[in-house]
């Protein structure tokens, strides 16, 4: 006990959930049972795009901010998914480096997002190429 540090995922989805019903998760354990086991930080996912998007992350907000006032680490899955997003679209490069933004802005200490792919899902992206170039000069510089 203690050498290994322990991370507490605090919520959960159900393999048995229909597939047609919204993506959830459901909170399962606490900030509180993170400390009484020793963790040294909580996770949570949350899946951007799902109709239960603002709950998910009113409920992370909550918890992180609960995890870090105890000391805690707090990882935070951000995966994308709804009706707005295709199968494909779940991987997009755009819709990807969203889902880490907003785990970032709700104060995650590790973000865990899917491998990008580099589909574009929103049109409002026309050039990422050209982004990605830039990006590129900026390190070289």
């Amino acid at each position: 006990a203690g050498m290994l540090p322990l991370i507490l995922k605090l919520n959960s989805a159900n393999s048995l959930h229909s597939k047609s019903l919204t993506s959830d998760q459901a909170i399962t354990s606490s900030v509180k049972d993170a400390l009484r086991l020793g963790c040294v930080a909580v996770g949570f996912t949350i899946y951007p795009g799902s109709a239960k998007c603002f709950d998910m992350m009113e409920e992370a907000r909550k918890i992180i901010a609960e995890a870090k006032s105890c000391g805690l680490a707090v990882v935070l899955w951000s995966y994308p998914r709804g009706e707005g997003i295709s199968k494909e679209g779940e991987t997009a490069v755009d819709v990807i480096a969203y889902a880490a933004h907003i785990a970032a802005l709700l104060g995650a200490n590790i973000i865990k997002v899917k491998l990008p792919t580099n589909h574009l899902e929103k049109e409002k992206i026309e050039n990422i190429e050209s982004l990605f170039k830039r990006i590129k000069y900026i390190k070289k510089s």
